[in-house]
């Protein structure tokens, strides 16, 4: 019964993750990303565990956060307006390779000063160990095999001063159902249909998202089941 509704790892790639997409499918795709994750609060998740971070800072302090694999920056714009709710100060700064992506991340933040956005390789990152207080990652880690997320995680360990925060997809058929059915029946872009099942099938269980962790060092790792067919990964830092 178990093995029925939890199949299976995928590793074919989304489309997404190809190189030649056309700016037109990236911008329908990722305005189909924000329509979710707004309908489905999928912020949430990591502005829930980054908001003791917050209230922990001290008058004049801001609390630093890398995120990787930002997107069209849904996560930074919601810890922003989180920061401000409570009154701290927070300063962001979102990686993304693709550069189409980072342009269109750039016309959401226009305006929001706490964001920074920068063109770079999650397996290269750009900066010194211990450079940002919180390391994050939404919905990202679930495009790669076992091994290299392995690898990501470790070097997201390296750069955090306290802890990184993963928020990804628990593997599940009811989800890849759910997921694939309202993608079509709302006549959502043909690459969004594509990936957003797919994405449900690359999604981990909890212990093969405690395994990677483990085996990145972080032996003290957290992962937490959360709704709607989430996981929250923390993993204090190195």
């Amino acid at each position: 019964m178990v093995s029925m509704l939890v199949p299976a790892r995928r590793l074919d790639p989304e489309w997404m993750d190809r190189t030649d997409n056309t700016p037109a499918d990236l911008i329908g795709t990722l305005d189909d990303i924000r329509l979710v994750n707004r309908f489905l609060r999928g912020s949430k998740i990591l502005v829930t565990a980054v908001r003791p971070f917050l209230l922990a800072t001290r008058d004049g302090e801001s609390l630093s956060v890398l995120d990787v694999g930002t997107g069209g920056a849904d996560l930074p714009l919601d810890l922003v307006a989180e920061a401000r709710r409570l009154g701290r100060r927070i300063r962001i700064v979102a990686v993304d390779r693709d550069p189409v992506t980072l342009d269109y991340a750039r016309g959401k933040t226009a305006g929001t000063p706490e964001i920074e956005l920068r063109s770079a390789d999650a397996f290269e990152l750009p900066f010194p160990p211990s450079s940002f207080d919180i390391v994050t990652a939404s919905m990202f880690l679930h495009h790669f095999a076992h091994d290299d997320a392995v690898r990501l995680l470790s070097g997201f360990r390296r750069l955090a001063r306290r802890a990184v925060l993963i928020n990804d997809l628990r593997r599940h058929v009811v989800s890849w159902a759910f997921i694939g059915l309202a993608a079509r029946v709302t006549r959502r872009h043909p690459m969004f249909v594509h990936d957003a099942a797919l994405s449900v099938l690359r999604g981990f269980t909890v212990d093969e998202l405690l395994a990677a962790a483990r085996e990145a060092g972080a032996s003290d790792a957290a992962v937490t089941r959360r709704l709607p067919y989430r996981l929250l990964l923390t993993m204090p830092s190195v």
